[in-house]
């Protein structure tokens, strides 16, 4: 029966290190897969960073031309006696 324990415990052993390693290659693999993940939405929140930056200098363009025309109406109804 001493035999017998001994057997299952060097068993259970090696069933637990081959276990270890594969999970240790596992986690390795996901923390590889988390990096590329969050480079990527680094990369992507960067792009729309820009777009909303391109957006916004437009807007003030297009605020500012409206501005030019709203003063520019204000002159003709003054010149018009509004």
């Amino acid at each position: 029966m001493n035999l017998f324990q001994f057997s299952f415990g060097i068993y259970f052993a090696f069933v637990g290190a081959y276990l270890s390693i594969i999970l240790a290659r596992l986690l390795k693999q996901n923390g590889r897969l988390l990096d590329k993940m969050d480079e990527s939405l680094r990369k992507t929140l960067e792009k729309i960073d820009e777009g909303f930056k391109k957006m916004d200098e437009e807007f003030k363009l297009a605020r500012e031309e409206h501005r030019l025309t709203r003063e520019e109406y204000k002159m003709m109804f003054k010149k018009l006696g509004g």
